[in-house]
């Protein structure tokens, strides 16, 4: 599992960096990512950053949480580098106990024909 912790503030060549990590991943084909929003918390410099629901002045924190094997995290850690220029980035060995999902019904994109004598 990779976890990068980084500000809202942050961002990659014009555009928020949690979202420009999260295309970047899925462009090169990482398992899954999900972004979190930090309510409470403190890091490198000791203050404690909280989220405030009714002002817009604090700067949310965010966690991005990855799963994928070694291989391909630690293939991704060159990218991650370049991209991530003040945060904390994480890997950790996890045990997987079930990875699941449902097909897509349909395809929104195919042309269905239908056939009116039918």
């Amino acid at each position: 599992m990779m976890r990068i912790y980084i500000d809202e503030a942050d961002l990659w060549k014009d555009k928020p960096l949690y979202k420009a990590i999260v295309e970047a991943m899925r462009a090169n084909d990482i398992a899954g990512v999900t972004v979190y929003r930090g309510i409470l918390g403190y890091g490198a410099h000791r203050r404690i950053h909280r989220t405030k629901l009714s002002a817009s002045l604090t700067i949310a924190r965010f966690m991005l949480s990855a799963v994928d094997t070694e291989e391909k995290l630690r293939s991704f850690l060159p990218l991650v580098d370049q991209m991530v220029e003040e945060g904390l980035v994480v890997l950790s060995d996890v045990d997987i106990i079930k990875y699941s999902y449902r097909a897509l019904d349909v395809d929104l994109t195919e042309s269905v024909s239908v056939n009116p004598s039918v």
